[in-house]
């Protein structure tokens, strides 16, 4: 078992670091490694280990820039793993970064307690494990998580329901990937407000599983399941909506208020536009940042600079009355 890091720099050169995020250092920072890639990294520079959810996925590319340039400004190697959205290659990848014997582990996870053996694997092994963005499952030793409080997410949404259609409307709910932390927590948060509403009622709720072509069809059964004034909003939990939202406003449904979350470019066009009443900003970046950040402290004597059991990030709510205070959190 692994008792101190490979790092061997002093700490108070480290602590500067961490504290000016700015410093000059060298790193290297590789794309989604191969199973059999070995360690890469001096044995005096500390080696930072990310298993992302889904590399693909639009959203984290502005998540893998924050890890990217904190590794950087840090002096820290980063190695990543892509899961491929596949709890089996997620598994898989943590226990890839347990063998590779990374100082720290950063996790972002599709199933909370799927990914809870190998977390515990990489425990046992002495290596710090971070969940980031989505959660792991309690019991299974991570420091902390990292990103956005989901059930403030979901209230922050029916916050912007009530303030759009009143306290009195029928709303149809859009969820993301059954299952996920992040669907499952919002939707509670959601729920807690709404249950102060009696006369808001949730008459229809479907999965678009964190997919825009998905969602679409959703709109589509939904635009002629509902004729024109029977549905007052749709609240979906994430941006897969974003061009759903145009289709409806280009067929004439502007009856339909569209609340979504997130704000990726698209949305961020869409509340410009009028076809997206508003939505909850869940700003990638900061979370890659600042879960490097967090991962380097720990290891350095920094402990209490880390918030436990959890670390949450601002979530602003979006509308038209102040989108142009505000940059698209990720797209072009």
């Amino acid at each position: 078992m692994r008792t101190t890091p490979r790092f061997r720099r002093s700490a108070a050169v480290m602590v500067a670091a961490v504290t000016a995020l700015g410093l000059a250092a060298c790193s290297s920072t590789d794309t989604p490694a191969t199973a059999d890639e070995a360690t890469a990294g001096s044995d005096d520079t500390l080696v930072i280990g990310s298993m992302l959810w889904n590399a693909s996925v639009p959203f984290y590319s502005n998540f893998i820039k924050g890890q990217e340039e904190a590794a950087d400004e840090l002096g820290v190697t980063l190695k990543m793993v892509d899961g491929k959205g596949d709890l089996g290659a997620q598994v898989a990848g943590v226990q890839q970064l347990v063998t590779q014997g990374v100082d720290a582990i950063l996790v972002t996870a599709s199933d909370a307690k799927g990914i809870s053996p190998a977390v515990k694997q990489a425990v046992a092994a002495g290596i710090p494990v971070f969940a980031v963005n989505n959660r792991v499952d309690d019991a299974a030793g991570a420091v902390t998580f990292i990103g956005a409080d989901d059930v403030e997410f979901g209230r922050q949404q029916a916050h912007l329901l009530v303030e759009q259609v009143g306290e009195d409307a029928d709303v149809a709910y859009m969820a993301g990937a059954l299952g996920t932390s992040a669907q499952l927590l919002r939707q509670q948060g959601f729920d807690e407000v709404l249950a102060d509403y009696p006369g808001i009622r949730v008459v229809d709720t479907q999965t678009n599983n964190w997919d825009a072509a998905e969602a679409l069809t959703v709109v589509q059964d939904w635009l002629n399941k509902y004729p024109e004034g029977s549905l007052d909003a749709v609240v979906a939990q994430g941006p897969e909506t974003a061009n759903a939202a145009k289709y409806a406003s280009d067929r004439g449904r502007t009856d339909i208020r569209f609340i979504l979350g997130d704000f990726p470019v698209e949305v961020r066009e869409g509340i410009l536009a009028g076809y997206v009443a508003g939505s909850v900003n869940q700003d990638p970046y900061p979370q890659g940042t600042r879960s490097v950040e967090a991962a380097v402290q720990w290891l350095t004597g920094e402990k209490d600079k880390v918030t436990q059991p959890n670390e949450y990030l601002p979530l602003p709510i979006v509308t038209k009355a102040n989108v142009e205070d505000h940059a698209a959190a990720w797209g072009e």
